[in-house]
């Protein structure tokens, strides 16, 4: 997947692309305070340019990309946005968390993602 970082791209739309790519939930965060999805990415990044992730990139080093990168900050969760996905697991992996996943869930799911 290449993700072009615009600054006339939506959240929003940036949202939607990693959602249909991957399968998980991207939340972005101005500061501390979680986006709308209105907001432009150039409103939040630091640098603009080009960003190519694999499917078995982690979690971890996905965020923490993004962040070096661009300096925009983000956290990846599962499809139903209802827990975090673990910083081992490869993006690749995100529609396996059940739906609703508890915490006693996503601890058991560490051993399977442990390097």
């Amino acid at each position: 997947m290449e993700i072009k970082i615009d600054g006339r791209l939506l959240v929003s739309t940036l949202c939607e692309k990693f959602k249909k790519e991957f399968g998980g939930t991207l939340r972005v965060y101005n500061g501390n305070k979680r986006c709308t999805g209105s907001e432009k990415v150039g409103d939040l990044a630091k640098n603009t340019g080009v960003y190519e992730c694999r499917s078995s990139k982690t979690v971890g080093g996905f965020e923490k990309d993004l962040m070096t990168q661009f300096g925009i900050k983000v956290q990846v969760a599962s499809v139903d946005d209802w827990v975090l996905a673990l910083d081992e697991m490869t993006l690749s992996k995100l529609p396996e968390i059940p739906k609703n996943a508890t915490k006693a869930q996503m601890e058991s799911l560490k051993s399977k993602y442990a390097k």
